[in-house]
């Protein structure tokens, strides 16, 4: 006889059962076991997890407030001996409610391309596909084999990076999001692994941190998020720009003492082609979404 399924919040004592049934989950394991703690720690993030009788949890999964009125839904994972019994979907119920009581009334997640059965469920539960993003990551410095890609020599950028100001964010702002890769993005950009709304306060603050770089005709937000690693969040440039700006992103990274850079474009045909070549590794991912109720 199959237990009734309880949703509940989840508590610290829920973390020897869910890092039991989530070590796996990819064939490099998962990063739930390295952020639970610190997910139950967060006054703007939610974590559920469903129970059968003997209160062990068999499912979770994480919600977390982006903005006043975006949601982020994400860490979703169902114990492989319980699956196909409804129990993501009751999982999800909970969480959206929580969002549309806290004023979001959206609620996005992310899907890796290769995921065709969490696409398929994403699909079949309502959401829509809004944008399509590549994260393009490579070693930089003494820790790249090829250093542009080819085993050549590095390539200068013709474009020199210079630290934007406040005042540049409005002419920024206006022009991503009258260009193409600004649409292609649907408006989001990345804060993590997580995709929200850009607004002109991101770049200000942004500018604020030294973050805002001037590139050419171009923009980009950049920054080290680790001691080895640089982020490019979001970018804004033309076609015939888009391969020295890279580079220019690049030195900036090199410069900072990172290992790696990694890259976050819109699927815009030649963004990826120019990440490419410079020996960057692509991943596409999918950014869906749904209209949340209070």
């Amino acid at each position: 006889m199959t237990s009734a399924v309880t949703v509940r919040p989840a508590l610290p004592s829920d973390r020897d059962a869910i890092v039991e049934f989530t070590r796996d989950t990819f064939e490099w394991g998962d990063y739930v076991a390295d952020e639970f703690d610190g997910w139950l720690g967060r006054d703007d993030t939610l974590v559920v997890v469903a129970v059968g009788d003997d209160e062990r949890a068999i499912a979770l999964a994480t919600a977390r407030m982006l903005s006043p009125s975006e949601a982020w839904f994400h860490a979703a994972r169902v114990h492989p001996d319980h699956r196909g019994r409804g129990i993501a979907a009751k999982v999800s119920v909970a969480l959206r409610c929580w969002a549309g009581e806290r004023g979001a009334t959206v609620g996005r997640l992310l899907v890796e391309d290769w995921n065709t059965a969490s696409i398929r469920h994403v699909e079949k539960t309502g959401r829509r596909r809004v944008a399509s993003m590549v994260r393009c990551a490579k070693p930089i410095g003494d820790a790249s084999p090829s250093p542009d890609g080819n085993g050549g020599s590095r390539v200068p950028s013709r474009l020199r990076a210079r630290t934007a100001h406040s005042a540049d964010a409005q002419p920024a702002f206006a022009s991503w999001s009258i260009g193409e890769l600004g649409r292609a993005s649907h408006g989001l950009f990345v804060t993590g692994w997580s995709f929200r709304r850009l607004t002109i306060a991101d770049l200000v603050a942004a500018a604020r941190r030294s973050a805002f770089w001037e590139i050419g005709a171009g923009w980009a937000l950049a920054s080290p998020v680790s001691d080895s690693v640089f982020e490019v969040s979001w970018l804004e440039t033309r076609e015939e720009d888009v391969g020295d700006l890279l580079r220019s992103l690049i030195d900036l990274a090199i410069g900072s003492g990172s290992e790696s850079i990694t890259v976050w474009v819109p699927n815009v045909d030649w963004a990826v082609r120019a990440a490419k070549r410079l020996g960057f590794e692509t991943s596409l991912m999918h950014v869906y979404a749904s209209a949340l109720l209070p």
